[in-house]
């Protein structure tokens, strides 16, 4: 990297700037890992290690011993009982469709609809004449600015 520095500045500048950060890189370079802090981290995960170690010897040395007799699957995991079922005869019988409706002469006895005749071919649809009714007038929810004083 070239430290471009303009021709007026004496000789003796670039090194009073350089020899601070020489120092200073210089005392992290040899300062020990006890002033930042890291042996004492170091050490305490080491002692966790340990102990994690020692639990899983532990487990192991356990594991080895002779347990409780192995149970088999069916033993522990048995289906749940089924309830009997009903004989056919006893049993009620199930509608598998609904039912059907009545025919339409049945429901409109002597009253049938009136149906409308077809309108005839090639003729355009028309609005109705007749106004629509008016919109309901609801009252105001929200207070009048207007009121009498």
């Amino acid at each position: 990297m070239n430290l471009a520095l303009p021709d007026w500045v004496p000789w003796w500048v670039p090194l009073v700037l350089l020899l601070p950060a020489l120092l200073y890189g210089l005392a992290f370079l040899f300062m020990p890992f006890s002033v930042i802090g890291l042996k004492s981290r170091l050490e305490s995960i080491e002692g966790r290690l340990d102990e994690i170690q020692a639990d899983i010897r532990m487990l192991a040395a356990r594991g080895l011993e002779t347990g409780p007799a192995p149970s088999d699957y069916d033993d522990l995991y048995a289906p749940p009982p089924v309830a009997p079922r009903p004989r056919e005869r006893d049993r009620e019988p199930t509608i598998v469709r609904p039912p059907i409706p009545p025919p339409a002469h049945a429901m409109y006895d002597d009253d049938l609809p009136d149906d409308r005749p077809p309108p005839p071919p090639h003729t355009r649809p028309v609005r109705r004449t007749e106004a629509p009714p008016p919109p309901r007038q609801e009252p105001r929810a929200e207070p009048r600015l207007n009121w009498p004083r």
